[in-house]
């Protein structure tokens, strides 16, 4: 068994389960294996989100912070080890994400720099700063 820490910012609550694997752990999110977007925390410790979860319109979503970065939707942290292997997640009761009830206090948080405002930006040139709807044509990233 595995540790793994799910994030519902929706019930605004953190908590630490025990999975047989990472699709068990995914599932225990609500996440979907297709559809996901991996990240790093910081050196150990790995994310998975939505991969259209910032994306959705503000008002269909939940948030939160961490490390100063904002995310949409339930996560999945999960550890690595230092060849990558998935692995107990340390120190859980470290991970102290910020929840935000709504765009207004996402919109506060980035005008007090206390969360970076996501966007994508290719070659230099932005594409996309959040809450903006997708860039993507059709609304899927893979087209």
């Amino acid at each position: 068994m595995t540790q793994f820490v799910v994030i519902d910012p929706a019930a605004h609550l953190i908590r630490m389960v025990e999975c047989e694997d990472y699709k068990q752990a995914l599932a225990e999110a609500g996440l979907q294996s297709m559809s996901v977007d991996h990240g790093m925390i910081d050196y150990h410790t790995g994310i998975v989100v939505a991969d259209d979860s910032l994306f959705k319109p503000p008002e269909q979503q939940s948030y939160f912070e961490l490390n100063h970065r904002l995310y949409g939707g339930p996560a999945l942290l999960y550890g690595t080890d230092t060849v990558g292997q998935t692995i107990d997640v340390e120190n859980a009761n470290g991970f102290r994400p910020t929840f935000y009830h709504g765009r207004r206090e996402v919109e506060e948080a980035i005008e007090q720099d206390k969360v970076e405002c996501p966007e994508i930006r290719v070659n230099g040139g932005l594409v996309w700063r959040w809450p903006e709807p997708t860039p993507y044509k059709g609304g899927d990233p893979h087209d």
